[in-house]
């Protein structure tokens, strides 16, 4: 599908490889209800960020998520990232993270809003996998919900007809957040390592993209939106069986490509002007991402981000410390295993830290439980009731976010 950027008007529409080839051809699949894969993930992103359980300095831990299960389609883990990062890559981990802190019911609601789908009842059939593709949508869809991000959070239907009349728009996304999203999705650097440079996720002009990968390669998608055009292209099988590893990094991405540059008249090599506008009241700051502070000398690894002009992120010092739980994580319910004594049934604690701390304090419904390495895991004997885990520095400032845990 094509659709011009400012009038939503629907330039093209092609729902399958040929109408009169087998088999169906003539199945319009630019309506059909697939797995999205990582397509929802800007849209947890910007209610996390609306609803301030997110800025874009937080430091976000893409680790093992022994909790859940779920991995990332590399099987790989990045370690901490910034937001912009997190998403740019299309972590998993972090993904999931964040749906715990905005809440499965709330963000079900919100991409129900945005006409990603049409279902009611309760989110927990979907879980925390509706951030990586358990959620069913269609291109459709997604086309509107992204011109939606594209045009700063005003949402219109797609103009299917020449004579059909314009409609309000309403504001679904804060134009904030909306701007800050889009960069976060426009920055090549920002997918590095996980996406290419140069390849088909890099243009020689401004744009912003998000690619999304079914569960067995059965679903390929990529939405992408310069300032003019937005294109969204699913490659898959009619009957939903797996593809030979054509993920939407490769296949769904090289196609977009191809229509964009056309409809820009540009080649890869060219270059042209022009950029996405920023967060009004943003100002640019170059951040140190395993802290989120900004990047003096000491720094290893740097982005450039827009932040809030009136937050100064903190300066880079020796006094600042990222600390993390990674497991258990936050609105956990965990059950504990009547097949086995009690003093075995144990709940591994791990944490994730700045480098050059060597010590930390677990703390369990307010007390101290032990003293330990950061870099080794802990053993906590399981008990039933709601529990809230934090770390800290012994003897210093600093602490973790509380995280809550449902034993059963």
């Amino acid at each position: 599908m094509v659709v011009s950027r400012h009038s939503r008007q629907v330039l093209a529409d092609i729902g399958s490889a040929g109408f009169n080839t087998l088999p169906a051809g003539r199945i319009d699949f630019s309506r059909a209800v697939r797995s999205p894969g990582s397509t929802l993930k800007p849209f947890l992103y910007a209610l996390a960020l609306e609803r301030g359980t997110l800025t874009p300095t937080q430091v976000m831990q893409d680790l093992p998520d022994t909790a859940s299960g779920i991995g990332n389609f590399d099987g790989g883990y990045l370690g901490p990232l910034l937001p912009r990062q997190a998403l740019a890559n299309s972590r998993n981990v972090p993904a999931i993270n964040l749906l715990r802190e905005t809440g499965l019911q709330r963000s079900f609601v919100r991409l129900r809003e945005l006409g990603l789908h049409d279902l009611q009842g309760s989110a927990d059939r979907f879980g925390l996998s509706m951030a990586i593709g358990a959620l069913p949508s269609s291109l459709d869809r997604l086309m509107r919900a992204y011109a939606t991000l594209a045009e700063d959070g005003a949402d219109t239907p797609l103009m299917w007809l020449s004579a059909q009349d314009p409609i309000p728009p309403r504001q679904l996304i804060p134009l904030p957040v909306a701007r800050q999203v889009a960069l976060f999705l426009a920055d090549p650097m920002a997918r590095l390592p996980s996406f290419q440079r140069y390849g088909p996720t890099e243009y020689p002009f401004a744009v912003a993209l998000k690619t999304g990968t079914s569960q067995g390669y059965r679903d390929a998608w990529v939405i992408a939106w310069s300032l003019d055009y937005e294109v969204g292209v699913w490659v898959g099988r009619a009957d939903a069986g797996p593809m030979t590893r054509l993920s939407g990094g490769i296949s769904a991405a090289d196609l977009a490509q191809a229509i964009l540059l056309q409809l820009h008249g540009v080649t890869r090599g060219d270059l042209t002007a022009g950029t996405f506008a920023p967060p009004p009241a943003g100002r640019r700051a170059e951040l140190c991402t395993a802290t989120g502070a900004l990047a003096g000398p000491a720094c290893p690894s740097r982005i450039t981000e827009f932040v809030d002009a009136t937050i100064r992120p903190p300066a880079l010092t020796a006094a600042i410390a990222n600390l993390s739980i990674v497991s258990p994580a936050t609105q956990t319910r965990i059950w504990r295993n009547p097949e086995i004594p009690p003093s075995l049934d144990r709940l591994v604690l791990r944490a994730q830290v700045s480098p050059g701390i060597h010590q930390i304090v677990w703390l369990i419904d307010g007390e101290a439980f032990a003293t330990a390495d950061p870099a080794s895991p802990l053993t906590w004997p399981m008990r039933p009731g709601t529990h809230r885990f934090q770390i800290r520095l012994p003897l210093q400032p600093g602490a973790s976010r509380v995280v809550t845990v449902q034993v059963e």
